[in-house]
């Protein structure tokens, strides 16, 4: 009983065959996709020192604007308090009616009495306006 060697034996020629072909496809797949996630590292590791120094910048824009809005509330502050209040502006207005009205004969038309308490009362406003 010998045994009869197979018609298809594997060819001693140049020839490669189809599982060596597929293993020479999949490496080079292999370092191909090495080559590519190192270029996507190096790509996502220069734009995160990019965008870091974008966030910087908004970051400085935000503080100094942060800062002139915190100017601005304390001056419109400041010019809120320093600016006359009306109830002290009508009591004055009041208080120079009266004074015209006194001092107005009782023989004046009506009309005359009024032209003439809006005059002081213009006076007494200018003296209680703020200056500039």
């Amino acid at each position: 009983m010998n045994k009869k060697t197979p018609a298809t034996a594997a060819p001693d020629s140049g020839d490669k065959t189809f599982l060596q072909q597929a293993a020479e496809l999949m490496s080079n797949i292999g370092t191909r996709i090495v080559d590519v996630r190192d270029t996507v590292a190096d790509f996502v590791a220069d734009e995160t020192v990019v965008v870091k120094k974008a966030a910087k910048k908004i970051a400085r824009k935000v503080k100094k604007a942060v800062k002139e809005a915190q100017v601005k509330r304390a001056a419109k502050k400041a010019a809120k308090k320093a600016a006359p209040k009306k109830k002290a502006v009508k009591k004055t207005l009041k208080k120079a009616v009266r004074k015209v009205a006194s001092k107005a004969p009782l023989k004046k038309p009506v009309k005359a009495m009024k032209k003439t308490a809006k005059k002081v009362a213009k006076k007494a406003a200018k003296k209680t306006a703020p200056k500039k």
